[in-house]
């Protein structure tokens, strides 16, 4: 039996029942798994264990983002390492997980887990992890049966475990990512785990190795279990979305807007939100990952917003640009025409074989000759708010384009930014359970003389919806968020 603030729980005959799984729920996150999550676990593991030729180590994250400041209580509700969340469900400190393809039996999983400490569960809830005494025994069998894992051990056990591992391979191999050409990322958790596994291996003459590519190459096109949770993570978003429309000229300012939203979000997913919204109004949109919500909107000004909500480990990820007062006005139906003319553009692209890079290429280059016809050769001008001609340094950060303000796609999966994050894999050809983000943009100072009057303001407006990769092309996951600037109009409400 298993307490937490007087609720108990008991698993009996090889059998998880649904209320066995909610006093778990923010550490063990299952979603549209459910009951059958042991075994969803259980076959992403087996898949990393028929990949592997050496054992593969993945360490999730020691303590919770802002542990350090004593002073943060941020209440992050899904923070786990991916790897580990992807291969085991535990979102906690202290998770370690081996996976040994030279091993038999039991050895060939083996998990790691702190020792429950009913003090600080006290103050923060129910933690799986290891207890002595009589309760031990049960409690392990409690954990084997949640989690389909039959060798755990405490944590305080790894070190000595991975240097008796070391002794018996000539490689091992631990999940971290570093820098093109190999420095590693120095603030980085799983980097600073994979230098303490290199200290351990060095005196067995073990080579340690990132396995980051091996990982990812599994972990990216995504199973039917994530496609669900994403599915029903579009939902809550668009529901939310489709709440909010008709208020948007009743709400003033950039907090009213984006805590109505994020309000819907959060009454319909108990996971949380995909990532803090964005909300910003009139020239605020013209900075790309404005934050500071909290300026009022200028009547006739538009609203730039960024959201979603998560399910599980899944996110959804839109961005929409609105009329604050419920109208186009026509310079922006102008501009907002071809930034929609470019994302169908850049749909009607996405297939396996082809790559970010390319897309990037060809939909910003759409979008300048969109502009050059239908706005600047009708005397309009435009000053852009970042260099033109400039190509990025950094490593895998080059540009396409020389005129794109930033990437048209991303990856998605277990990290609303997905795959390694120098965006090598721009050039890597996309192939079908991929899930991809579709977002141009345009930013910037414009003015244009339309029916005998003048129009100018400063703005951006980015329209992005979430691609998944199928054998002849991508599907929308976020067709149903209308983007159409006349029904836009319409479910907002205000008459003309």
């Amino acid at each position: 039996m298993y307490h937490e603030a007087g609720q108990a729980f008991t698993l009996k005959g090889g059998m998880i029942r649904t209320k066995d799984l909610m006093p778990l729920s923010r550490v063990y996150v299952t979603g549209l798994a459910g009951l059958r999550a042991r075994d969803h676990f259980q076959r992403r593991r087996r898949e990393h264990l028929d990949a592997a030729e050496f054992p593969w180590i993945f360490h999730g994250l020691e303590k919770e983002p802002g542990a350090d400041l004593h002073w943060l209580m941020n209440g992050v509700r899904i923070f786990q390492e991916p790897s580990v969340q992807y291969l085991t469900g535990i979102n906690q400190p202290g998770a370690t997980l081996v996976l040994d393809p030279t091993a038999k039996g039991a050895s060939r999983q083996v998990l790691f887990l702190p020792w429950k400490d009913p003090s600080r569960e006290f103050w923060d809830g129910i933690r799986l992890g290891l207890e002595n005494g009589r309760k031990g025994s049960a409690n392990r069998d409690m954990l084997r049966e949640l989690l389909g894992i039959d060798r755990i051990l405490p944590s305080d056990e790894l070190p000595a475990f991975l240097a008796k591992l070391a002794s018996r391979h000539a490689q091992l191999g631990v999940f971290h990512q570093s820098y093109p050409g190999g420095k590693s990322l120095p603030d980085d958790p799983s980097n600073r785990f994979a230098t303490l596994v290199r200290k351990l291996a060095r005196p067995q003459g073990a080579k340690v190795v990132s396995i980051a590519t091996e990982h990812l190459r599994l972990r990216l096109p995504l199973d039917s279990w994530q496609v669900a949770e994403c599915e029903q993570a579009q939902q809550w978003t668009k529901e939310s979305f489709y709440d909010l429309l008709p208020q948007i000229p009743t709400l003033g300012t950039e907090h009213a807007i984006a805590g109505t939203l994020e309000g819907g979000m959060l009454r319909r997913s108990p996971f949380g939100l995909a990532f803090p919204t964005i909300c910003a109004a009139g020239a605020n949109a013209a900075v790309l990952h404005y934050m500071k919500n909290d300026e009022p909107v200028v009547p006739g000004s538009m609203v730039l917003l960024d959201f979603g909500c998560r399910s599980a480990s899944m996110h959804a990820d839109i961005s929409r640009t609105l009329p604050a007062n419920g109208r186009f006005d026509p310079l922006q139906r102008l501009l907002y025409g071809l930034v929609l003319s470019a994302q169908e553009y850049a749909q009607s692209l996405v297939r396996p074989g082809i790559t970010i890079r390319e897309l990037n290429k060809l939909v910003w280059q759409r979008l300048e000759d969109l502009l050059e016809d239908q706005f600047l050769s009708k005397g309009g001008t435009m000053v852009r708010p970042y260099a033109e001609g400039k190509l990025s340094t950094m490593p895998g950060k080059a540009k396409a384009h020389p005129r794109q303000p930033h990437g048209l796609s991303h990856l998605m999966g277990e990290q609303e930014h997905d795959g390694d994050p120098f965006r090598l894999y721009q050039d890597q050809p996309l192939q079908p359970g991929l899930l991809v983000s579709n977002e141009p943009g345009l930013y910037g100072r414009f003015r244009i003389r339309l029916a005998g009057r003048n129009h100018e303001a400063t703005l951006g407006i980015r329209i992005e919806d979430d691609l998944l990769l199928t054998p002849q092309g991508c599907r929308n996951l976020s067709e149903g968020l209308t983007k159409d600037p006349d029904a836009l109009e319409h479910m907002i409400g205000v008459s003309k």
